[in-house]
């Protein structure tokens, strides 16, 4: 089996903390799903963008826009050697960026196109890749689902541990293909430059993505955000699919009928913990348990960073609280520490960001950067404060 840490490099409460904190909803429900997708091998004649090296950049800008068209001028004008120039137009002869007749050098359509973009195209024949489409509108998935390093397409027959597998009964929709090549931002897709008839080299793979999915209330309306295992932020795409297609919202919403009452589990959870507390909706809607201050803290009681964040009891959660100030004090202390210290730079409009999604999750107002210093020097943190005091 394969448990959910080790898909994912956050653990779920980071999913509703975004849903309710940064996105200012308030999430009822977290389920772990397998999303189906498809996997299409295709070949095409595709033009990959590219960074260009920097001596070829430079030459192609000679050649359009200095007037240049010898490997002498153009090695003069850039004090390069003569010999390094003639094998760097060489090179670009050879991915069909320049011409060369009596020993004059001149920019192909693509190296004028190239150069305009500031990006070096290159045209491959017959290039193979994979391609990532979702199982129910066939629709392309971004780029950041592309990263190996991060996310794990599984095949049909695992099953992770809490992982429930939704359906599809949609086969690949082969209009697809054609619909991608005329994509305008196709950078967002992982797409090349430019893809001439692609087609299906092999019958599409079905695999599965692992994905959190909160369902959360907006006012009156019902959301679902999808979480992948790229970023701990909600995925507009996979969110805008899972709100758009039936078969999604009909399974959450089914699911969401079925399950136990959180507020039983809540009380469970104190009764297993030996702990005592109350257990209330806040008036947003939010499940809260709320301990005493010394339930956090020390060599025995709950981990400061769990106050203010998620417990999460199958597809039910609630938030730890407590009433007493300075516990949230030291609480939203030991996270702006952990956010402000892991990172060799940060701009003070980002601390001002983390320091809004804080207070609002543990209970301040108001809350600015030099407020945040001085706190940090009350509670004995001199490393924080320093590091805040240079961004006042």
């Amino acid at each position: 089996m394969t448990t959910a840490t080790r898909l994912f490099s956050y653990p779920e409460q980071r999913a509703l903390e975004d849903a309710a904190f940064a996105r200012a909803t308030t999430p009822t429900r977290i389920f772990k799903l397998l999303f189906p997708i498809w996997c299409v091998t295709i070949a095409a004649t595709v033009t990959d963008a590219e960074d260009y090296d920097l001596i070829d950049r430079y030459l192609e800008r000679g050649i359009a826009e200095g007037g240049f068209t010898t490997a002498a001028e153009l090695a003069r004008f850039f004090a390069l050697d003569e010999v390094l120039v003639d094998r760097a137009l060489r090179a670009l002869a050879a991915i069909g960026h320049v011409t060369c007749a009596n020993g004059r050098w001149a920019l192909t359509a693509l190296g004028r196109r190239s150069t305009a973009a500031q990006k070096r195209y290159v045209i491959r024949a017959e290039d193979r890749r994979k391609l990532y489409f979702d199982a129910w509108e066939s629709r392309p998935l971004a780029r950041p689902h592309y990263d190996s390093r991060k996310v794990t397409m599984l095949p049909l027959h695992a099953r992770p541990d809490h992982f429930e597998p939704l359906v599809s009964t949609r086969g690949f929709d082969d209009g697809a293909l054609h619909r991608l090549a005329g994509l305008a931002d196709r950078d967002r897709f992982n797409l090349p430059a430019q893809i001439d008839q692609p087609r299906q080299v092999c019958a599409p793979e079905l695999l599965y993505l692992p994905v959190y999915v909160v369902r959360a209330t907006e006012g009156r309306h019902v959301r679902y955000l999808v979480y992948g295992q790229a970023s701990d932020e909600a995925d507009r795409d996979l969110t805008a699919l899972a709100e758009g297609v039936q078969e999604v919202a009909g399974v959450l919403e089914t699911e969401q009928r079925s399950a136990r009452d959180p507020q039983s589990q809540a009380h469970d959870w104190l009764n297993q913990a030996n702990l005592t507390g109350r257990v209330a909706r806040t008036g947003e809607g939010l499940l809260r348990v709320t301990l005493r201050g010394d339930a956090f803290g020390g060599d025995r009681g709950l981990p400061l960073h769990r106050l203010g964040s998620f417990t999460v009891r199958g597809t039910g959660f609630f938030q730890l609280w407590c009433q007493d100030e300075r516990v949230r004090e030291r609480a939203l202390a030991e996270r702006l520490a952990s956010y402000v210290l892991a990172r060799s730079q940060v701009a003070r409009a980002q601390v001002e960001n983390q320091l809004a999604r804080l207070g609002r999750q543990l209970g301040f107002t108001g809350l600015t950067v030099e407020a945040a210093a001085a706190l940090a020097r009350r509670l004995g943190n001199q490393r924080l404060a320093k590091q805040l005091s240079k961004l006042t």
